[in-house]
Protein backbone atom coordinates (compact mmCIF):
# COMPACT_ATOMS: atom_id res chain seq x y z
CA UNK A 1 0.00 0.00 0.00
CA UNK A 2 1.70 3.20 -1.18
CA UNK A 3 0.75 6.79 -0.41
CA UNK A 4 0.96 9.35 -3.21
CA UNK A 5 3.63 12.03 -2.99
CA UNK A 6 2.79 15.23 -1.15
CA UNK A 7 1.45 15.76 2.33
CA UNK A 8 1.71 12.85 4.70
CA UNK A 9 -1.17 11.39 6.67
CA UNK A 10 1.15 10.08 9.37
CA UNK A 11 1.19 10.80 13.08
CA UNK A 12 3.46 11.77 15.94
CA UNK A 13 2.22 10.49 19.29
CA UNK A 14 2.97 12.86 22.14
CA UNK A 15 2.14 13.63 25.72
CA UNK A 16 3.91 13.70 29.05
CA UNK A 17 5.71 10.62 30.34
CA UNK A 18 3.74 7.58 31.51
CA UNK A 19 0.58 8.60 29.66
CA UNK A 20 0.00 5.63 27.35
CA UNK A 21 1.98 6.58 24.24
CA UNK A 22 3.60 3.16 23.84
CA UNK A 23 0.25 1.42 24.32
CA UNK A 24 -1.32 3.47 21.54
CA UNK A 25 1.59 2.77 19.15
CA UNK A 26 1.45 -0.99 19.74
CA UNK A 27 -2.35 -0.92 19.38
CA UNK A 28 -1.99 0.73 15.97
CA UNK A 29 0.64 -1.79 14.92
CA UNK A 30 -1.73 -4.65 15.71
CA UNK A 31 -5.07 -3.21 14.59
CA UNK A 32 -4.95 -0.25 12.22
CA UNK A 33 -5.71 -0.96 8.57
CA UNK A 34 -3.75 2.02 7.26
CA UNK A 35 -1.37 3.26 10.02
CA UNK A 36 1.77 1.33 10.98
CA UNK A 37 2.53 1.96 14.63
CA UNK A 38 6.25 1.85 15.41
CA UNK A 39 7.04 0.17 18.76
CA UNK A 40 10.10 2.26 19.73
CA UNK A 41 10.60 5.90 20.66
CA UNK A 42 11.23 8.19 17.71
CA UNK A 43 13.79 10.52 19.41
CA UNK A 44 13.30 13.05 16.58
CA UNK A 45 14.08 15.90 18.97
CA UNK A 46 17.59 14.57 19.62
CA UNK A 47 18.53 15.05 15.96
CA UNK A 48 16.52 18.22 15.50
CA UNK A 49 18.74 19.89 18.10
CA UNK A 50 21.96 18.80 16.39
CA UNK A 51 23.55 20.56 13.41
CA UNK A 52 24.94 18.63 10.46
CA UNK A 53 27.12 20.73 8.13
CA UNK A 54 27.22 19.34 4.57
CA UNK A 55 24.17 17.24 5.45
CA UNK A 56 23.95 15.65 2.00
CA UNK A 57 27.32 14.00 2.67
CA UNK A 58 26.29 12.97 6.20
CA UNK A 59 22.98 11.31 5.33
CA UNK A 60 24.32 7.74 5.41
CA UNK A 61 26.13 8.45 8.71
CA UNK A 62 22.96 9.87 10.28
CA UNK A 63 20.81 7.01 8.98
CA UNK A 64 23.20 4.36 10.29
CA UNK A 65 23.39 6.06 13.68
CA UNK A 66 19.61 6.43 13.93
CA UNK A 67 18.84 2.84 12.96
CA UNK A 68 21.43 1.44 15.41
CA UNK A 69 20.60 3.77 18.32
CA UNK A 70 19.43 1.62 21.27
CA UNK A 71 16.04 2.27 22.88
CA UNK A 72 15.45 1.10 26.46
CA UNK A 73 12.31 -0.98 26.78
CA UNK A 74 12.12 -1.63 30.54
CA UNK A 75 12.16 0.46 33.71
CA UNK A 76 15.55 -0.84 34.87
CA UNK A 77 17.07 0.22 31.53
CA UNK A 78 18.66 -3.21 31.13
CA UNK A 79 16.80 -4.32 27.98
CA UNK A 80 17.11 -2.59 24.63
CA UNK A 81 15.80 -2.88 21.11
CA UNK A 82 17.05 -1.18 17.94
CA UNK A 83 15.17 0.28 14.98
CA UNK A 84 17.10 -2.17 12.82
CA UNK A 85 15.13 -4.92 14.55
CA UNK A 86 12.02 -3.58 12.81
CA UNK A 87 13.27 -2.46 9.38
CA UNK A 88 13.56 -4.99 6.60
CA UNK A 89 16.46 -3.23 4.82
CA UNK A 90 19.77 -1.97 6.19
CA UNK A 91 21.04 1.61 5.97
CA UNK A 92 23.16 1.05 2.85
CA UNK A 93 20.19 -0.31 0.88
CA UNK A 94 17.89 2.40 2.13
CA UNK A 95 20.28 5.25 1.35
CA UNK A 96 20.53 4.15 -2.28
CA UNK A 97 16.84 5.01 -2.74
CA UNK A 98 16.88 8.25 -0.73
CA UNK A 99 15.68 11.26 -2.80
CA UNK A 100 18.14 14.14 -3.20
CA UNK A 101 15.55 16.59 -1.85
CA UNK A 102 15.95 15.18 1.70
CA UNK A 103 18.09 17.86 3.34
CA UNK A 104 17.55 17.49 7.11
CA UNK A 105 17.41 14.63 9.62
CA UNK A 106 13.70 14.91 10.45
CA UNK A 107 12.70 14.68 6.79
CA UNK A 108 15.10 11.74 6.52
CA UNK A 109 13.35 9.93 9.37
CA UNK A 110 9.95 10.72 7.87
CA UNK A 111 11.11 9.10 4.63
CA UNK A 112 12.46 6.10 6.59
CA UNK A 113 9.13 5.56 8.29
CA UNK A 114 7.34 5.83 4.95
CA UNK A 115 9.42 2.80 3.95
CA UNK A 116 8.53 1.11 7.24
CA UNK A 117 4.82 1.65 6.56
CA UNK A 118 5.13 0.32 3.01
CA UNK A 119 6.87 -2.82 4.27
CA UNK A 120 3.79 -3.49 6.41
CA UNK A 121 1.35 -2.66 3.62
CA UNK A 122 0.13 0.52 5.36
CA UNK A 123 -0.24 4.00 3.90
CA UNK A 124 0.99 5.93 6.95
CA UNK A 125 2.91 5.52 10.19
CA UNK A 126 2.76 6.65 13.82
CA UNK A 127 5.77 7.15 16.09
CA UNK A 128 5.72 8.14 19.75
CA UNK A 129 8.13 10.53 21.42
CA UNK A 130 8.43 12.60 24.58
CA UNK A 131 6.63 15.93 24.18
CA UNK A 132 6.77 16.28 20.36
CA UNK A 133 3.99 18.84 20.80
CA UNK A 134 6.65 21.36 21.86
CA UNK A 135 8.24 21.20 18.39
CA UNK A 136 5.17 20.33 16.36
CA UNK A 137 5.21 23.48 14.21
CA UNK A 138 8.78 22.64 13.16
CA UNK A 139 7.95 18.98 12.50
CA UNK A 140 4.94 20.07 10.45
CA UNK A 141 7.20 22.20 8.25
CA UNK A 142 9.80 19.43 7.80
CA UNK A 143 7.21 16.65 7.27
CA UNK A 144 4.30 18.47 5.58
CA UNK A 145 0.92 17.33 6.82
CA UNK A 146 2.19 15.40 9.85
CA UNK A 147 -0.53 15.13 12.49
CA UNK A 148 -0.27 14.94 16.26
CA UNK A 149 -2.04 12.69 18.76
CA UNK A 150 -1.47 13.64 22.39
CA UNK A 151 -2.07 11.06 25.11
CA UNK A 152 -3.38 12.63 28.32
CA UNK A 153 -3.64 10.82 31.64
CA UNK A 154 -4.93 11.77 35.08
CA UNK A 155 -2.03 13.92 36.33
CA UNK A 156 -1.95 12.15 39.71
CA UNK A 157 -1.33 8.83 37.97
CA UNK A 158 1.12 10.09 35.34
CA UNK A 159 3.17 11.99 37.91
CA UNK A 160 3.17 9.20 40.50
CA UNK A 161 4.30 6.65 37.93
CA UNK A 162 6.95 9.01 36.56
CA UNK A 163 8.18 9.52 40.11
CA UNK A 164 8.21 5.89 41.27
CA UNK A 165 8.39 3.58 38.25
CA UNK A 166 12.15 2.95 38.55
CA UNK A 167 12.41 2.87 42.36
CA UNK A 168 9.01 1.55 43.55
CA UNK A 169 8.04 1.24 46.36
CA UNK A 170 10.71 3.73 47.45
CA UNK A 171 10.76 7.31 46.13
CA UNK A 172 13.75 8.56 44.11
CA UNK A 173 16.57 10.27 45.98
CA UNK A 174 15.76 13.61 44.33
CA UNK A 175 12.03 13.34 45.00
CA UNK A 176 11.24 17.07 45.31
CA UNK A 177 12.96 18.04 42.07
CA UNK A 178 11.71 14.98 40.22
CA UNK A 179 8.14 15.72 41.30
CA UNK A 180 8.37 19.32 40.12
CA UNK A 181 9.84 18.17 36.79
CA UNK A 182 7.00 15.68 36.19
CA UNK A 183 4.41 18.26 37.23
CA UNK A 184 5.92 20.80 34.84
CA UNK A 185 6.03 18.33 31.94
CA UNK A 186 2.38 17.38 32.36
CA UNK A 187 1.28 21.02 32.63
CA UNK A 188 3.45 22.07 29.68
CA UNK A 189 1.99 19.34 27.46
CA UNK A 190 -1.57 20.40 28.27
CA UNK A 191 -0.92 24.11 27.73
CA UNK A 192 0.81 23.59 24.39
CA UNK A 193 -1.76 21.05 23.16
CA UNK A 194 -4.61 23.48 23.83
CA UNK A 195 -2.81 26.16 21.85
CA UNK A 196 -2.04 23.80 18.94
CA UNK A 197 -5.66 22.62 18.81
CA UNK A 198 -6.81 26.18 18.29
CA UNK A 199 -4.23 26.71 15.57
CA UNK A 200 -4.39 23.42 13.65
CA UNK A 201 -7.86 22.06 14.42
CA UNK A 202 -8.43 18.42 13.48
CA UNK A 203 -4.72 17.77 12.88
CA UNK A 204 -4.36 17.71 16.67
CA UNK A 205 -6.03 14.81 18.48
CA UNK A 206 -6.01 14.87 22.31
CA UNK A 207 -6.77 11.37 23.64
CA UNK A 208 -7.74 10.53 27.21
CA UNK A 209 -5.92 7.43 28.40
CA UNK A 210 -8.29 7.16 31.37
CA UNK A 211 -11.41 7.39 29.22
CA UNK A 212 -10.11 4.62 26.97
CA UNK A 213 -9.57 2.43 30.04
CA UNK A 214 -13.04 3.10 31.46
CA UNK A 215 -14.83 1.81 28.37
CA UNK A 216 -15.92 5.23 27.13
CA UNK A 217 -17.56 4.44 23.78
CA UNK A 218 -17.17 7.99 22.47
CA UNK A 219 -13.42 7.96 23.09
CA UNK A 220 -13.10 4.50 21.55
CA UNK A 221 -14.95 5.72 18.45
CA UNK A 222 -12.80 8.86 18.10
CA UNK A 223 -9.60 6.80 18.17
CA UNK A 224 -11.00 4.15 15.84
CA UNK A 225 -12.02 6.77 13.26
CA UNK A 226 -8.73 8.67 13.44
CA UNK A 227 -6.57 5.59 12.96
CA UNK A 228 -8.85 3.38 10.83
CA UNK A 229 -9.52 0.64 13.36
CA UNK A 230 -12.55 -1.29 14.50
CA UNK A 231 -14.05 0.07 17.70
CA UNK A 232 -13.97 -3.42 19.18
CA UNK A 233 -10.22 -3.60 18.63
CA UNK A 234 -9.69 -0.31 20.47
CA UNK A 235 -11.87 -1.48 23.34
CA UNK A 236 -10.00 -4.77 23.60
CA UNK A 237 -6.58 -3.08 23.52
CA UNK A 238 -7.44 -0.91 26.51
CA UNK A 239 -9.08 -3.61 28.64
CA UNK A 240 -6.41 -3.72 31.33
CA UNK A 241 -5.60 -2.15 34.69
CA UNK A 242 -2.35 -0.16 34.53
CA UNK A 243 -0.08 0.25 37.51
CA UNK A 244 -0.35 3.47 39.51
CA UNK A 245 -4.11 3.77 39.00
CA UNK A 246 -5.48 6.25 41.57
CA UNK A 247 -8.59 5.70 43.69
CA UNK A 248 -9.78 8.16 46.31
CA UNK A 249 -9.23 6.82 49.80
CA UNK A 250 -6.99 3.97 48.65
CA UNK A 251 -4.23 5.85 46.88
CA UNK A 252 -2.24 4.30 44.03
CA UNK A 253 -2.21 0.67 43.00
CA UNK A 254 1.43 -0.34 42.60
CA UNK A 255 2.93 -2.90 40.21
CA UNK A 256 2.66 -5.49 43.01
CA UNK A 257 -1.09 -4.89 43.37
CA UNK A 258 -0.72 -3.17 46.75
CA UNK A 259 -2.27 0.24 47.42
CA UNK A 260 -0.03 3.06 48.63
CA UNK A 261 -0.39 6.78 49.28
CA UNK A 262 2.57 7.57 47.03
CA UNK A 263 1.94 11.34 46.81
CA UNK A 264 1.65 13.34 50.02
CA UNK A 265 -1.04 15.94 50.67
CA UNK A 266 1.11 18.87 49.54
CA UNK A 267 1.99 17.14 46.26
CA UNK A 268 -1.66 16.26 45.63
CA UNK A 269 -2.60 19.88 46.27
CA UNK A 270 -0.09 21.04 43.66
CA UNK A 271 -1.36 18.49 41.14
CA UNK A 272 -4.96 19.56 41.77
CA UNK A 273 -3.98 23.19 41.25
CA UNK A 274 -2.27 22.68 37.87
CA UNK A 275 -5.10 20.40 36.69
CA UNK A 276 -7.41 23.36 37.29
CA UNK A 277 -5.15 25.83 35.51
CA UNK A 278 -3.62 27.60 38.50
CA UNK A 279 -0.09 26.43 39.30
CA UNK A 280 0.96 27.28 42.83
CA UNK A 281 4.59 28.12 42.02
CA UNK A 282 5.07 31.62 40.50
CA UNK A 283 7.91 30.42 38.26
CA UNK A 284 5.72 27.63 36.84
CA UNK A 285 2.82 30.04 36.26
CA UNK A 286 5.14 32.32 34.29
CA UNK A 287 6.54 29.45 32.20
CA UNK A 288 3.08 28.06 31.43
CA UNK A 289 2.01 31.53 30.25
CA UNK A 290 5.04 31.56 27.95
CA UNK A 291 4.53 27.98 26.72
CA UNK A 292 1.88 28.56 23.99
CA UNK A 293 4.11 31.21 22.39
CA UNK A 294 7.57 29.64 22.88
CA UNK A 295 7.19 26.05 24.11
CA UNK A 296 10.81 24.95 23.59
CA UNK A 297 12.10 28.02 25.39
CA UNK A 298 9.68 27.43 28.27
CA UNK A 299 10.89 23.83 28.59
CA UNK A 300 14.53 24.90 28.47
CA UNK A 301 14.09 27.51 31.19
CA UNK A 302 12.15 25.07 33.34
CA UNK A 303 14.81 22.38 33.01
CA UNK A 304 17.52 24.88 33.92
CA UNK A 305 15.65 26.01 37.03
CA UNK A 306 14.90 22.48 38.21
CA UNK A 307 18.13 20.72 37.24
CA UNK A 308 20.81 23.41 36.71
CA UNK A 309 23.76 21.03 37.05
CA UNK A 310 22.31 18.38 34.76
CA UNK A 311 21.31 21.01 32.23
CA UNK A 312 24.86 22.41 32.16
CA UNK A 313 26.29 18.94 31.54
CA UNK A 314 23.81 18.46 28.68
CA UNK A 315 24.91 21.74 27.14
CA UNK A 316 28.56 20.74 27.35
CA UNK A 317 27.78 17.36 25.78
CA UNK A 318 25.76 19.08 23.05
CA UNK A 319 28.75 21.32 22.24
CA UNK A 320 31.04 18.29 22.03
CA UNK A 321 28.53 16.55 19.76
CA UNK A 322 28.39 19.65 17.55
CA UNK A 323 32.17 19.50 17.15
CA UNK A 324 31.97 15.82 16.16
CA UNK A 325 29.16 16.47 13.68
CA UNK A 326 31.04 19.39 12.16
CA UNK A 327 34.23 17.36 11.83
CA UNK A 328 32.31 14.51 10.21
CA UNK A 329 30.60 16.83 7.75
CA UNK A 330 33.85 18.45 6.64
CA UNK A 331 35.66 15.10 6.39
CA UNK A 332 32.89 13.46 4.35
CA UNK A 333 32.55 16.47 2.07
CA UNK A 334 36.32 16.47 1.39
CA UNK A 335 36.27 12.73 0.69
CA UNK A 336 33.44 13.21 -1.78
CA UNK A 337 35.38 16.03 -3.48
CA UNK A 338 38.44 13.79 -3.85
CA UNK A 339 36.38 10.97 -5.35
CA UNK A 340 34.78 13.32 -7.86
Amino acid sequence: MTRSEGKTGSWLIGGAGRSGKTTLATTLAANSRTVAGFPLEGVFHVYLQRHFPFFHHQRLRVMREYLSRPRYINAARTEVEYPTDHFEADADKLIAALPDKIDNPVALFGWLFDRYAESRDRMNWAVFDLLPELRYTTYRRLIPGIRLAVMQRDPREAIAEGLFWRTYPDPPADRARRFKSMLFQWSLSCAVTRSLSLQFGNDILPISFNELLTDNSDEHSRVARAFDMDVAAVREAFTFHPSFTFTEGLGFRGPDGAWHHLLDDEELEQVHAVANGRALHPDMRALLALAPHAPVLARSIGDTLIYPGTNMIRRINAFRQALRDTEAGIRLALQAEVRS
